[in-house]
């Protein structure tokens, strides 16, 4: 899956990201547009408020205020802070405020250096990740006329636009994000190292829970900035 976890990031990972609300205190967006990651933005905090998993900030940068939603993270108000790209939501609403935005800007994060961090990556002979040995100690036999995560993937072309069941563990949930919740799932199997299916769904689900959902596989679903799934289950409905 290509840039999966930056899309969830911003969308999804402010995404990235979301914790888990009843259905009626999803937000609401109506337009949105992406902005260029090219630029790195400098802006200081002039207001915050906690709205769980992320926040709301009002922030000035170079006298054009504007508000931001972002990973909840300890920020200070009247500081310097630089980020880059992110999504402009137009009539979001907010429940958890009370609030409808007339335009609010996504962004993956926020960072206290221009420069983008640089995320240290372990050589994967040398160490297992956490993933990696979950992935390992995850065995669950595939649902009633279901399919397994390897053969979606290894023959995805064959099951594009479809309907299809599949049964795994639940590893990470992003609730409320463009009015849906994002649901990883693994079985323990795996197809050129792609180990887990994204989700989408109205149900509510925690991590840690073993699942079978019903919903239709897409390819290459383009969110627009980059962020392309190259295989999502959509629709997603739980098979009790």
């Amino acid at each position: 899956m290509k840039n999966r976890i930056k899309f969830l990031a911003v969308i999804f990972s402010v995404l990235l990201f979301f914790s888990c609300k009843e259905k009626s205190d999803y937000s609401k967006i109506n337009t949105n547009t992406s902005l260029s990651k090219a630029t790195t933005h400098k802006i200081t905090i002039t207001e915050y408020k906690d709205a769980g998993t992320y926040a709301y900030v009002y922030v000035d940068e170079s006298g054009k205020k504007y508000w931001m939603a972002i990973p909840n993270v300890k920020v200070t108000i009247g500081e310097t802070y630089y980020y880059d790209g992110g999504m402009m939501m137009k009539d979001f609403e907010s429940k958890q405020l009370n609030k409808t935005f007339e335009e609010i800007l996504f962004v993956e994060g926020i960072r206290t250096t221009e420069g983008p961090v640089i995320k240290e990556q372990m050589a994967p002979h040398n160490h297992a990740t956490t993933e990696e040995k979950t992935i390992t100690d995850v065995k669950i036999e595939k649902a009633k006329n279901g399919v397994s995560i390897e053969e979606l993937f290894s023959k995805k072309e064959t099951f594009s636009g479809k309907e299809i069941i599949v049964k795994g563990k639940v590893v990470k949930v992003n609730n409320g994000i463009l009015n849906k919740n994002w649901v990883h799932i693994i079985d323990g199997t795996q197809f050129e190292n792609k180990k887990d299916l994204t989700i989408t769904t109205t149900e509510l689900v925690n991590v840690g829970d073993v699942v079978t959902f019903k919903g239709t596989i897409i390819l290459d679903k383009d969110f627009g900035q980059g962020y392309v799934y190259d295989i999502l289950l959509e629709e997603g409905n739980l098979i009790k």
